[in-house]
């Protein structure tokens, strides 16, 4: 999971102007200001309602971490207490990425999310991140999809009509929000993470991060290196790279695991459209959408070949049925395809819009803090919809990241734009699967070289983060976290 803005890892007059000049401050002066507050951080630990063997709280941060006796935000906190206690090691952060995800609900609701070898040996703590959960809510006015929406523009005409639309969609935002928006970004909520440790008052956190996680663990860790006893990040999402690389990045990653699944259709028992010639199956259905939308019952607009794509993306992300469920995988996409094909398109429809547009508005809060799209006239455009019909033949183009171009127009500029990191003294251990859909294998061993000494476990089969997909990588993360160092194999097979 990560900088997905829509489906799921991705700016009034006067307050235009104070956004547009809203920064994080000079990052020296903030940690100074965040180690001599510590003491003031604290979190009203109570029974949670539907786990009372758990605790949850809020506690009280600064809604720009640069200003911290300004105005303040309230943020979620959930812990487990570990099931060993005399066994206990410590306090574990986990993200599971996203963004747009709150942590709390897999703390509450979801022992089966960790392995019991965790549950037993950590307190688990969950913080939902700025505008996710119960911390904070972006609230917008502007429908973010409509029935004419798109991202990938055929005309001059289209393509304004989509910056305008996104450019009204930020300023309705910040209206109905306030200066929370200019601050959902993944430092601050590095920062809230430091503020909840301080309040629990433990010396040492270890983190697992997930996707998305492991963009916000790492950056924890560059910051409050001494804080951070050790972190295993799986699949690794690379937030250096300028926009054009990174889209080319994911395209091709894509268009590969797309292969993939149209060469396991060939022969897998589960695959809805076995004997066929899969790829050009899609090609068929896509380009009929294209000319012909078709029409779903109670969805937001008939399916488009756009939609189509963009969803396949989701759907390639698990080989084998995941936690969501056996729809979610590769038999769940052929599935959803040969329904299509025969007129049934409700797998890769759009909700009506009330649905998801709280969700939306705060993927597009958080990813627009973190991007900053390099298309910005209609020329280049047409290059990079020219690039992912060359790079991607089937998917043309379609990728995460892709949906950066809803930031494309977004009134409030990037606290947090691709960076290098430079993380020292943590111990790391980074999980990586080969043929990833969404953060390319390449990546890994890019932000290994941000973190001195990291180590690299390789998982070398199909879809998104292996802690939930292979029992190899789930049992090197358990042993690296309890006892950080290499495993013994940095290799997992399938």
């Amino acid at each position: 999971m990560r900088p997905h803005l829509v489906h799921k890892r991705f700016r009034s007059s006067g307050l235009l102007a104070v956004a547009l000049v809203v920064g994080l401050g000079p990052a020296v002066a903030v940690q100074a200001t965040a180690a001599t507050r510590t003491s003031s951080f604290t979190i009203a630990w109570t029974p949670c309602p539907k786990s009372p063997t758990k605790q949850c709280g809020t506690m009280q941060v600064p809604v720009d971490w640069s200003k911290p006796r300004g105005e303040q935000l309230s943020v979620a906190v959930a812990r487990r207490p570990a099931d060993d206690p005399a066994r206990r090691i410590g306090t574990l952060f986990f993200n599971a990425g996203g963004p747009g995800d709150g942590e709390v609900k897999y703390v509450v609701d979801n022992d089966s999310y960790f392995s019991a070898t965790l549950r037993a040996r950590f307190d688990i703590v969950g913080v939902d991140p700025r505008a996710t959960g119960g911390s904070g809510h972006v609230r917008c006015d502007v429908p973010i999809l409509t029935p004419t929406d798109t991202i990938f523009p055929r005309s001059e005409r289209q393509f304004e009509a989509m910056v305008s639309h996104n450019r009204a969609v930020g300023l309705s935002c910040l209206r109905q929000t306030g200066s929370l928006m200019a601050h959902t970004d993944t430092v601050s909520v590095a920062r809230d993470h430091e503020a909840a440790r301080a309040a629990m008052g433990v010396g040492q956190v270890s983190w697992l991060g997930i996707s998305y996680g492991s963009q916000l663990a790492a950056n924890y860790a560059e910051l409050f290196g001494r804080r951070t006893r050790a972190m295993v990040l799986d699949s690794a999402l690379e937030h250096s790279l300028p926009e054009n690389q990174q889209v080319a990045d994911e395209m091709m990653a894509a268009e590969t695991s797309f292969n993939r699944f149209a060469d396991w259709c060939d022969t897998a028992p589960t695959c809805a459209l076995r004997g066929q010639d899969v790829a050009a199956v899609y090609d068929g259905l896509v380009a009929g959408a294209d000319q012909h939308p078709i029409p779903v019952d109670g969805a937001l607009r008939p399916v488009t070949g756009e939609d189509i794509r963009m969803r396949t993306i989701q759907l390639l992300t698990w080989k084998e049925p995941g936690l969501a469920g056996p729809d979610v995988s590769w038999a769940g996409l052929s599935r959803g395809l040969a329904f299509a094909v025969d007129g049934d398109a409700s797998w890769f429809a759009w909700p009506p819009a009330e649905f998801v547009q709280d969700e939306l508005a705060a993927r597009l809060a958080i990813g627009c803090m973190e991007y900053v799209p390099q298309v910005n006239t209609w020329a280049k455009m047409q290059q990079r919809l020219q690039m992912g019909r060359q790079l991607a033949p089937h998917l043309q183009g379609a990728a995460e990241v892709w949906q950066v171009n809803r930031c494309i127009g977004w009134p409030i500029p990037a606290a947090n734009p691709p960076r290098l990191l430079h993380v020292r003294g943590v111990a790391t251990l980074i999980v990586h699967s080969v043929y990833d859909p969404s953060d390319p294998y390449k990546w890994a061993h890019s932000l290994a070289a941000q973190i001195d000494g990291s180590t690299m476990l390789t998982r070398t089969g199909d879809g998104h983060t292996s802690y939930h997909t292979s029992d190899c990588a789930r049992t090197a993360t358990d042993q690296y976290l309890i006892r950080p160092q290499a495993p013994a194999d940095r290799v997992c097979e399938g």
